[in-house]
């Protein structure tokens, strides 16, 4: 009796699958880049990507699960994955949220409808916790005459004046470009680390 073999794992098959699952996501980008999250259905989504419901299926059993992908997917190439480098300094940071705000203006639609949708909230729950303490350790440097207690105080204010649901306010409210959102942030930033000094 031979002993049983292990399944055979196509690499081709895999890049295969990784190629057509892009393509699918970027029709989901496509479509919320045009309209609304209401919009984005299995149907749309095979219509955009040239491919059958059954193909995204066989991807993304749902349409949350599809969303939820998405998402993790947006963001992820937004912030540069699991390579992502944090900015050292406070003035990197800010050249970096600058940068941020020009890709969030290109796309507003999309941060707007998925950023602030609820498995947009829970999948940047993360990334704001290291945003925040990175921006711990960069007052820590330098502003070390702050106490623990400023140096949170200031993180959390910097963090939530450079968040994306402060640039959507803006934008949507007060209509803002990504470069008035970037000079007010940065105008307030400047004028609370001023007062520390």
């Amino acid at each position: 009796m031979k002993p049983p073999r292990a399944p055979y794992k196509s690499p081709l098959r895999a890049r295969l699958k990784e190629q057509t699952s892009i393509i699918i996501l970027e029709a989901v980008a496509k479509i919320l880049r045009e309209a609304d999250l209401n919009a984005v259905s299995i149907a749309e989504v095979a219509r955009v990507a040239r491919m059958s419901e059954q193909t995204i299926y066989r991807h993304y059993n749902s349409r949350d699960a599809l969303m939820r992908a998405f998402t993790e997917y947006y963001l992820d190439h937004e912030t540069g994955g699991p390579q992502r480098k944090l900015p050292e300094t406070i003035a990197e940071l800010l050249e970096w949220v600058s940068s941020r705000y020009r890709a969030w203006e290109n796309d507003h639609r999309i941060v707007s409808e998925i950023y602030l949708a609820p498995v947009g909230r829970e999948l940047r729950e993360p990334l704001y916790a290291i945003g925040y303490t990175n921006i711990m350790r960069m007052l820590e440097r330098e502003r070390p005459n702050l106490g623990v207690d400023a140096r949170s105080d200031i993180a959390a204010a910097m963090l939530t004046l450079m968040s994306t649901e402060n640039f959507v306010f803006l934008h949507r409210t007060l209509g803002f470009g990504a470069k008035q959102v970037h000079t007010s942030v940065k105008a307030a930033i400047d004028a609370i680390l001023a007062g520390t000094e």
